[in-house]
């Protein structure tokens, strides 16, 4: 499936984003999703350095952890990158990505916006809630390929969804 997220039209993209809403989002489910996403870092991808986090679009950040030793700064700052992305045009940081990919464009020409402060990698997903119309923040992943990163976000949140509905 890692490479089959290239061949996915962005409709295709988005209604893949639209399927992984919450029924509530609050300090401790960010700490069960984190929790979950170490879990499953370590599972899946055991060598791995990696950093796993759940920010707010306040900018609070709820969860932040390093898995595995070998993390580094520059891993911090993707995350704020791509965190940046998906606050400010809403869909996950790889759907942006992908977009740019089809213009042939990058993300200053097309976003007028910096590539120190915006990243269109993989790795950041919305979090929405079934309440609430707009993204109350944003599980963010650095330390694998981008759509590695993408994809295990995605499927923490769909273990999660899938755990929170028995």
């Amino acid at each position: 499936m890692t490479h089959e997220i290239y061949s996915k039209s962005l409709q295709e993209l988005s209604k893949l984003e639209e399927k992984h809403v919450l029924k509530s989002f609050n300090s401790e489910v960010a700490w069960e999703l984190g929790s979950l996403g170490r879990q499953l870092s370590q599972e899946l991808h055991s060598s791995k350095a990696i950093v796993i986090d759940i920010t707010l679009t306040s900018g609070q950040t709820l969860f932040h952890s390093a898995v595995s030793s070998g993390t580094a700064y520059d891993n911090d700052n993707w995350v704020k990158r791509k965190y940046n992305t998906v606050f400010r045009f809403g869909k996950s940081s790889f759907y942006i990505g992908q977009k740019l990919r089809q213009k042939g464009k990058s993300i200053e020409e097309a976003m007028f916006v910096s590539s120190k402060e915006f990243a269109s990698h993989g790795g950041s997903v919305p979090l929405r809630v079934v309440s609430n119309e707009f993204i109350v923040g944003a599980l963010t992943i650095s330390g694998l390929a981008q759509e590695e990163d993408h994809l295990l976000a995605l499927q923490i949140l769909q273990k999660y969804i899938a755990k929170s509905q028995d």
